[in-house]
């Protein structure tokens, strides 16, 4: 009330409810009572009321705090890695780490931080062609700008502006070293002119995405990437002599991944299988695999395919020609083998070998390319299919010999890898080679990779803290890149203040309503900044943006993790199973033996061999004795994945005890969860005398697909079903889900021997009813809102979560911390706004009793059970289960 949350005061005697409180600007957040006065906290201040009179009384607190986390002090920027480029000639990584450019070597010399700006985030650093400048964002002053600056850090750097409007991300810097492409947050992508400061709109991509893009050798054109109306990415060039985009190809392929060589040919991915999986919201592009080739465009028309035939004849003037190119190429190649002979020459002099390596970088960068050349009349036809298998590939790259690296990844559907961060690096770099056309590949286990602009020098990324550089040859020499000297000195407040800022203008510029519901944002940061001062730990930060973007009533709107402090921890093994303590003894209620065919989720106490059984006390843990006054997991401390020695006994005696090896887990979770769907499936199956299917989703993302898939599938000829959306977590939007349970009946078949069968086959035609609740959200709320709109049947339980405006694209903040800025909301077939802030309403209310939950019943169940067995009473067959007679004249 009063524009804020405020106490009231409800009189048991009475039944009146009587205002307290009256504050218009701050919520009421916390309350404690003593007698007849409570004292509350609001605004981060502390008042006092008498409820007697209800005067109110500021409290004046003076704590002289000395706060450890506000101290300037050096920080581990390798913790927050954003972006990282190899120098032109692999001898540096520039890397973005905790909103500072550095400059680490691969071999010679030491990190440098180029920037060391605290309260000032710097991101996405680039090199120049030449190796001798780096440009970058800064959002000194609140607004992203553009700066140049040399690569030793040493001199001013030069501001370019990108205007006020936009979240940017740099894309690329041409060859020429003329301009540099960038891109903002509102699907949009430009070129800045660094010698006029003239910003240039390229293109806007119809749908989200990350562009890709190739600048030419000689930087007069640019291939970049869109997404267009059908969900498929578009291949576009861009000509910057006529400020002119044209498309590489019909709108009914997908093309991706441009990447311009140096022999006249721009190499790209294609896909004509992409549909399926082009949707990133729809649960169902679970599984779908993309598969593209990999094509070369060749651009002139009286330019040549890389893969012409070889024929064994005497070679034409052209190919003398060629073959001089390739003289010439080997010619740079010892004239830098001699630079870098004539540097290593006087051992003691380090100025010959600087001026010997800046000769060749100069070398380098005065040789300029050829006039890029492209005739779009017929190049469409000009396509030459590269011979490797058709795969999901990424990051096309040429190496400086013309074989072509790229990287693959495996498609899904096909295995599962265990859980950990092993799952992310599943890519695998493979080469080919154009004289022998033979494919090589050249490691597995990758994150990610690029090269140096020559192609002589290869990025690897296994982990995001983990990288190494090798040769791009026939073999990896790879060498580990050093970055423990990304340290920066942080002046904490100065940073504190730039998250602050930065999440204030994330939410204005990613949220997908520009007129933020009509919130007057710049009003809510006046209200909130100057709280800043009073902030002594990064979790109060937290804390205060929570109740900022709070502002905005909306679901999805979060903020976590940063720079907070972490206690050491000792993890606590678990052996997945309920106790009670009997004679002062512990003993085994209860083993969780997890799910047999689920190769991940291993039940410690159920792995066949361990002689251990429900009713059996342990006696002892590791030998230390363990009785009813002891807190059983302090035994279990620092357990975790390792080998535990129980001393266990059927009767409690030490006589008949015996010792057994188990390996504690450090979550039981999954264990339990699977225990209750199990239970709640075998007793449906039980009460409905196996006519009713029982299937729980325990979010739309991978596990919802999978246990849907696994459960439902299997129980087909049930003639009813209950959904299980309880406690759904979310994930995509399950429209897989709603169109299998949305099936309609085509047709049988009739086998000689065989049971009928039918068309569509994998289906449950009866009745059916969705179990739902008040901790069911994002995907948890749209299942049932797709599940009533098709009148599947009754949803049963309690109201839903109420969140379906999601989910964030922005960016991390600059000490790792998360953002996530709702920017696209459903709407209805009708045009209206619904589901966001109130959820989908159960057609039968039914509470969930805590105590009939804690006595083992859920009356929820219950009511879908009774539902769905009341509707088969009545339910028509379908589909048939047997044939009509068999027809008795021939032709029949």
């Amino acid at each position: 009330n009063d524009g804020a949350a405020n106490l009231f005061l409800y009189d048991a005697h009475t039944h009146a409810v009587r205002q307290l409180t009256h504050e218009t600007t701050w919520d009421v957040r916390n309350a404690g009572a003593y007698d007849h006065t409570i004292v509350y906290e609001t605004g981060g201040l502390l008042k006092s009321i008498d409820v007697s009179n209800g005067q109110v009384t500021p409290i004046t607190l003076h704590l002289a705090v000395q706060s450890i986390q506000a101290r300037p002090q050096w920080k581990d920027a390798a913790r927050s890695i954003t972006a990282a480029k190899l120098s032109p000639t692999g001898k540096r990584v520039l890397i973005t780490a905790r909103g500072d450019v550095f400059s680490v070597p691969v071999k010679d010399g030491s990190t440098r931080n180029l920037t060391a700006t605290s309260g000032i985030r710097e991101s996405d650093a680039l090199w120049s062609k030449d190796g001798l400048r780096v440009a970058y964002l800064s959002d000194e002053g609140g607004a992203q700008a553009l700066l140049v600056r040399d690569a030793t850090g040493l001199e001013k750097p030069v501001h370019h502006a990108l205007g006020k409007m936009g979240y940017f991300t740099l894309l690329d810097w041409s060859p020429d070293s003329h301009r540099i492409v960038f891109q903002d947050n509102h699907l949009h992508i430009y070129a800045i002119d660094l010698a006029s400061n003239a910003v240039t709109l390229l293109d806007t991509s119809p749908r989200r995405l990350e562009f890709k893009e190739s600048f030419s050798p000689d930087g007069q054109w640019l291939a970049y990437t869109v997404v267009a109306a059908n969900n498929f990415t578009q291949v576009k060039l861009h000509s910057f002599a006529t400020g002119t985009s044209s498309d590489l190809t019909e709108k009914f392929v997908q093309t991706d991944n441009p990447l311009f060589s140096n022999n006249g040919l721009l190499y790209f991915t294609a896909s004509i299988d992409a549909g399926p999986s082009r949707v990133g919201l729809d649960m169902s592009t679970q599984e779908r695999p993309l598969r593209s080739g990999i094509y070369a465009a060749v651009l002139a028309t009286d330019g040549h395919s890389p893969l012409q035939p070889k024929t064994g004849d005497e070679e034409s003037k052209a190919s003398k020609d060629k073959d001089a190119d390739k003289s010439d190429a080997a010619k740079d190649k010892a004239d830098d083998v001699k630079v870098d002979k004539e540097g290593e020459a006087g051992k003691g002099g380090k100025g010959d070998k600087d001026k010997a390596e800046k000769a060749k970088v100069e070398k380098a960068a005065d040789k300029a390319p050829k006039p890029t050349r492209i005739d779009l009349a017929g190049l469409s036809n000009r396509f030459v299919p590269i011979p490797v298998p058709e795969r999901d590939y990424e990051h096309v790259l040429v190496a400086s010999d013309g074989a072509l690296l790229y990287l693959s990844r495996r498609q899904p559907g096909v295995e599962t890898d265990p859980p950990g961060p092993a799952r992310r690096a599943n890519g695998e770099l493979h080469r080919f080679n154009f004289d022998d056309r033979t494919e090589k590949l050249l490691r597995s286990g990758l994150q990610d990779f690029s090269g140096s602009r020559d192609g002589k020098k290869l990025l690897l990324v296994e982990s995001e803290n983990k990288f190494e550089v090798a040769d791009a040859g026939e073999k990896l020499d790879d060498k580990p890149v050093d970055i423990s000297g990304l340290r920066t000195m942080v002046d904490v407040r100065q940073e504190w203040h730039q998250i602050f800022d930065d999440v204030w203008r994330m939410e204005q510029q990613y949220f997908y309503d520009p007129n933020m519901h009509g919130l007057k944002w710049a009003d809510i940061r006046a209200r909130y900044e100057p709280l800043l001062p009073f902030v002594q730990r990064r979790e109060d930060l937290n804390e205060l943006l929570a109740e900022m973007i709070g502002e905005m009533q909306v679901g999805h709107n979060r903020i976590a993790g940063g720079d907070v402090y972490v206690a050491p921890t000792v993890g606590t093994g678990l052996l997945g199973a309920d106790y009670r303590v009997e004679n002062n003894q512990y003993r085994i209620q209860k083993i969780y033996r997890g799910d047999r065919w689920n190769p991940f989720l291993v039940a410690p106490l159920g792995v066949p061999g361990i002689d251990v059984a429900e009713g059996d006390a342990i006696l002892a843990i590791n030998g230390r004795p363990l009785d009813g006054a002891m807190n059983i997991f302090s035994l279990l401390e620092g357990t975790v994945e390792k080998q535990v020695s129980l001393t266990v006994s059927r009767d409690g005696t030490t006589k008949s005890a015996r010792t057994v090896v188990v390996i504690p887990v450090a979550n039981e979770g999954a264990l339990r969860q699977w225990a209750w769907v199990e239970r709640n499936r075998e007793y449906v199956d039980r009460k409905s005398g196996g006519k009713v299917a029982y299937v729980y989703l325990p979010d739309t993302g991978d596990d919802g697909f999978k246990f849907f898939n696994r459960m439902f599938f299997a129980q087909m000829d049930r003639d009813g079903l209950i959904v299980d959306d309880r406690r759904n977590s979310g994930g995509q939007a399950a429209n897989y889900v709603l169109e299998t349970l949305n099936r309609k009946y085509l047709s049988s078949w009739k086998d000689r021997d065989g049971l009928v069968f039918s068309t569509p086959g994998a289906a449950i035609y009866g009745p059916k009813a969705m179990l739902i609740d008040q901790d069911a959200g994002s995907g948890g709320d749209f299942l049932p809102y797709g599940f009533k709109r098709l009148g599947l049947g009754k949803l049963i339980g309690t109201r839903t979560w109420g969140g379906l405006i999601g989910i964030s694209v922005n960016p991390p903040l600059i000490d790792g911390g998360s953002l996530s800025v709702p920017f696209f909301r459903v709407f209805t077939p009708e045009g209206e706004w619904h589901v966001e802030n109130e959820g989908v309403a159960p057609d039968m209310e039914v509470p969930l009793d805590p105590l009939a939950v804690n006595a083992g019943n859920d009356p929820q169940l219950d009511a879908a059970i009774a539902d769905v067995l009341e509707q088969l009473k009545t339910a028509k067959q379908i589909p048939l289960k047997s044939a009509p007679p068999m027809p008795t004249q021939v032709g029949k």
